[in-house]
């Protein structure tokens, strides 16, 4: 029943309860205060005569009063009952339950506690408001997951952002480094010296726009995929500079020998260089951080995919990260200098380009190898034969 029938049947039920009771109760008394103190005359039917009868003790006379006051005060007592019963039948049968689970309701909800269930229990007013609230509590908690979503796809961005971005500067300084040492040397003339600053020029335009385009973007996934021609000697070249120059700037206490094996392969690959160029400086740069002399890098184009293989002679993946595969923030160590983000974002952005990250541990480390869609299937593709 809805509120107003449940408490218009409560009151009429207590009503006609108390009416009868009343109404019994004065009947009882009064018929029972003439059986204990008879008074007045009493006629006999058949003789036609009427007899006095005598005055009633005085204890009986006390008694008959009393019933008689009682006559008057057990009707009134029975309905200030029957009130008072029917505010608490109304309040048990329709109100405690609701309020209690409205009342949990609420403070689950300000201690931020929204992993649970409002429940109506009937279809009256009070259900409908329980329903409510549970509308409410769902909705609060979809934004709060979507917050927490938006929350953390915007710390996987700066992650990525700032991890991506320490490569190409890796690469600015080993450059600097090579620019330095030559013309202290005086081993470098100026076409040489020319080429490193070419290098530097294209490296912080390669920033400029990364900056750009990750301050445009919401998640990893929404990177723009632009694919353009590009001569294969020259994109191999670029990427053997990129390694040793990344090198160049890693540890100065190991000798490292890096070895870098690159299948020929016919004039152009349809290729966006900006995810290439990330992917491969990510790998690279994580396999100088763990190999302890050597590294293997091999670079090959066939039947339309492009694969970027890094190995190391470190100590290998730990068995828990290959079990997981790659996540966010998974580190093979306690480097608090590095967030754990290399592969994971090398592996979106493979995954934005057609292809894939794979890892494993070879015979003597860790192997990493990233695969790329190199098929002339993109909308946006321009010819090009140099950065």
């Amino acid at each position: 029943m809805s509120l107003k029938r449940a408490l218009f049947t409560i009151v009429l039920f207590h009503i006609v309860a108390a009416f009868l009771f009343s109404l019994l109760f004065f009947l009882g008394c009064s018929e029972l205060s003439s059986v204990i103190a008879p008074q007045g005359t009493q006629m006999d039917l058949y003789s036609n005569s009427t007899t006095t009868l005598p005055e009633p003790p005085r204890p009986m006379l006390l008694l008959a009063d009393l019933l008689s006051l009682l006559q008057i005060a057990l009707p009134l007592l029975t309905f200030t009952i029957a009130l008072i019963s029917t505010a608490s039948m109304f309040y048990r049968v329709k109100l405690q339950e609701p309020l209690a689970v409205l009342t949990e309701g609420a403070s689950r909800i300000i201690g931020q506690d929204l992993d649970f269930t409002i429940k109506a229990h009937s279809p009256d007013e009070l259900g409908q408001l329980c329903q409510a609230f549970e509308t409410m509590r769902h909705t609060l908690l979809s934004n709060n997951r979507e917050l927490w979503r938006q929350m953390e796809e915007r710390r996987r961005l700066n992650a990525a952002f700032a991890h991506n971005l320490r490569n190409p500067v890796t690469v600015l300084k080993g450059s600097a480094k090579i620019m330095k040492k030559g013309i202290a040397s005086h081993t470098m003339n100026m076409d040489e010296i020319s080429q490193q600053l070419s290098l530097l020029e294209n490296y912080t335009d390669r920033i400029e726009r990364y900056i750009e385009t990750m301050s445009s973007v919401q998640r990893l996934e929404e990177i723009p995929l632009v694919k353009e021609l590009v001569d294969w000697k020259i994109l191999v070249a670029e990427l053997g500079q990129t390694i040793s120059l990344i090198g160049a700037n890693g540890k100065q206490d190991t000798p490292f020998a890096v070895q870098f094996q690159v299948d020929p392969h016919p004039e152009f690959v349809s290729v966006d260089k900006s995810i290439l160029f990330q992917v491969a400086e990510n790998l690279v740069s994580n396999a100088f951080r763990f190999a302890s002399q050597e590294i293997s890098v091999s670079c090959s184009a066939d039947n339309g995919i492009l694969t970027f293989s890094v190995a190391d002679d470190g100590s290998g993946f730990p068995a828990a990260l290959l079990k997981k595969g790659i996540q966010p923030f998974q580190k093979g160590n306690e480097d608090a200098q590095h967030f754990g983000m290399g592969l994971y974002s090398s592996m979106l952005l493979a995954q934005k380009h057609g292809g894939c990250v794979e890892i494993s541990n070879g015979q003597t480390g860790a192997v990493v190898t990233a695969t790329l869609n190199i098929r002339q299937d993109c909308q946006h593709i321009r010819r090009t034969g140099s950065k």
